[in-house]
């Protein structure tokens, strides 16, 4: 029959005498017991390899998970990964913790969750994105999980860093922190572009100033450490770390836009940041 336990000695989802008594008639005995044992070994993601585990062929494994994603039971979130509906779920009408998501499909693949989710996440915009942006090494993919959007995108692994875990639901989810997220901001603001001036200036005080700095500094984009460091000098941040940048800004006659939105390049130049005031 099975090659592991019987369903009976999983508690609630059968009857505790006898596997015949099926409380969930929509469900085979076979999607009940793969239910069941993944209700009772607390596994958040169900996995090919783990329904292996449980029937005698490949054949009929694949049977299973089919039919339980088809029955509202099992979220594909890739090909071999499967997220389990709780078995009490009303009508099967349950959303995972989007975070959470993210840590089970994303395995062992170096990955943080950024860009607008944490703009929300830590204040910079009162925006709710109706996207999860995923930041990772290896794949670049779109995919609706339930009914939410998620967007993985692919980055240069010298961009991987300021990176914090947290707990969601006993599972380490990988986000950026506050600083690293600014950081972001200042490369992919939300919004018009004279948004990033006011974020920068409205969060100044709420974040580590030196630790932001030391992340523009690696961050592989020189464009983006004159336009912050021209901002943070019109804020009245201290010289120290103004100098900091500076020595970091790349060739001074190699002038970029404030505004890269505008086509036009004229206005203003500003020698110190290399800067052309176009805005």
């Amino acid at each position: 029959m099975y090659p592991n336990q019987s369903i009976r000695q999983f508690g609630e989802l059968g009857d505790s005498n006898t596997m015949s008594v099926n409380r969930y008639p929509n469900l085979s005995k076979d999607e009940l017991y793969l239910i069941s044992r993944a209700e009772f070994e607390r596994q958040k993601l169900i996995t090919s390899a783990f329904a292996n585990r449980l029937f005698d062929n490949p054949k009929r494994t694949a049977d299973v998970l089919d039919t339980l994603a088809r029955k509202g039971r099992l979220l594909q979130i890739q090909r071999g990964k499967y997220l389990l509906v709780p078995i009490k779920a009303p009508n099967q009408q349950w959303a995972p913790n989007e975070f959470m998501v993210v840590a089970l499909w994303m395995g062992d693949t170096p990955y943080y969750i950024g860009y607008f989710t944490m703009y929300n996440y830590w204040g910079f915009t009162e925006q709710i994105p109706q996207t999860i942006f995923v930041l990772n090494l290896k794949k670049s993919v779109k995919k609706t999980i339930g009914n939410l959007k998620y967007e993985i995108l692919r980055i240069d692994e010298k961009k991987y860093f300021g990176v914090q875990k947290i707990k969601i639901e006993d599972v380490d989810v990988c986000i950026s922190d506050k600083e690293r997220t600014l950081v972001d901001f200042m490369y992919n603001p939300m919004g018009s572009f004279a948004n990033m001036g006011t974020v920068l200036k409205d969060n100044i005080d709420g974040i580590d100033l030196e630790k932001f700095v030391d992340y523009l500094i690696r961050f592989p984009v020189v464009s983006v450490r004159k336009r912050v460091g021209f901002f943070l000098e019109e804020i009245g941040c201290k010289n120290s770390l103004l100098k900091k940048i500076k020595k970091n800004i790349g060739r001074k006659d190699t002038y970029v836009a404030l505004d890269p939105s505008k086509k036009s390049r004229k206005g203003k130049i500003n020698k110190e940041w290399a800067i052309i005031v176009n805005g």
